[in-house]
């Protein structure tokens, strides 16, 4: 998924939950719709892009990060499950 915006935790979580392979470029925080997320291992809300790249990679322990050749959001996440 490319700046897939409010459907990020879902995409991520979908794919965990079913174990289904997922590789997604997180963009926008959206701290005000997602008041709930938390920084993982914290009662911080998530409100910066590298909060939200932490919080999304704590969903599993297969999730993996890679950076793309270009500025701005170049954070891939993704994993297979293996």
């Amino acid at each position: 998924a490319l700046h897939p915006d409010e459907a990020t935790d879902t995409i991520v979580d979908v794919a965990v939950q079913k174990r289904i392979p997922f590789m997604i470029i997180p963009c926008c925080v959206f701290s005000r719709i997602f008041p709930n997320r938390r920084i993982p291992n914290s009662s911080q809300p998530v409100c910066t892009y590298d909060d939200l790249i932490d919080y999304l990679m704590a969903k599993d322990k297969t999730i993996e990060k890679a950076f793309l050749p270009f500025e701005g959001a170049n954070v891939v996440l993704w994993s297979i499950f293996e």
